[in-house]
């Protein structure tokens, strides 16, 4: 019998969530929102399961899943905000 190895699901939650750290992935957090489903769908696998492993990287996934949604919106919400307040005379703008 071989013995069950870590939750997939787990793992891809973490790596999604971790993948919001690059900038471009800012302002859209679609890796974060699917590090977040992904973890949820890990933990109640392993529920199910009668499993612990992976449960830590589930919980993590989750976790950083929610803060680069939640620092996604305060952008957002920064952005929309503050679009009239532009310098002209900034490139950025």
């Amino acid at each position: 019998m071989q013995s069950q190895g870590t939750n997939g699901m787990s793992i891809a939650s973490l790596v999604l969530s971790l993948v919001n750290v690059i900038p471009c992935f800012w302002v859209v957090p679609i890796p974060a929102l699917l590090g977040v489903i992904f973890g949820s769908v890990g933990r109640g696998q392993m529920k199910r399961s009668g499993s612990d492993k992976g449960k830590g990287l589930a919980i993590a996934g989750i976790t950083i899943g929610i803060v680069f949604l939640v620092l996604a919106a305060v952008l957002i919400v920064a952005l929309v905000v503050n679009r009239n307040n532009c310098d002209p005379a900034v490139e950025l703008c």
